[in-house]
């Protein structure tokens, strides 16, 4: 049994927002998936976020050359995705219902930490921490704690 408190809120609240059950919920908590899993299981996540900007107006052979370089930024950034997924998971609880926006979320921790976070950065990170989600192209839209978003504005 966890005598870090808050850890077991963590592990509680992420237990309701999936459903799943309490020791499952610890395990993935204990055992985050690598950025490099997360972008196999995620093939159009890239730095900019999911797909590529603009994409309906290239074509298809400039869509995938455009996502392969937005993908290898965002394995580029790897540290900073480490640093995102953490502080999330320390300020952050899960919810069930989705309602927080990637880019909104993005810039709320621009804010409260100094540092720029990329779209892809912040979908990685919360891919990583286990926040249920909906893809919102080319955001996500994830089950976050309003009033934790709320503390930071």
């Amino acid at each position: 049994m966890t005598q870090n408190h808050r850890q077991k809120s963590w592990i509680r609240a992420y237990q309701a927002a999936t459903g799943t059950t309490y020791m499952n919920a610890r395990r993935r908590q204990l055992n985050w998936p690598t950025l490099a899993e997360v972008m196999e299981e995620h093939e159009r996540l890239g730095n900019f976020g999911i797909g590529v900007f603009s994409s309906t107006r290239l074509s298809v052979e400039q869509r995938r050359a455009e996502l392969a370089v937005e993908r290898e930024n965002l394995r580029g950034n790897e540290d900073l995705v480490v640093k995102t997924t953490l502080w999330l998971r320390d300020n952050i609880m899960p919810i069930k219902t989705l309602t927080a926006d990637s880019y909104g979320v993005k810039h709320l921790i621009e804010r409260a930490t100094d540092v720029y976070v990329p779209n892809g950065v912040l979908i990685a990170s919360a891919f990583i921490v286990g926040y249920p989600f909906r893809y919102d192209q080319p955001n996500v839209r994830f089950g976050m704690s309003q009033r934790d978003l709320n503390k930071l504005r």
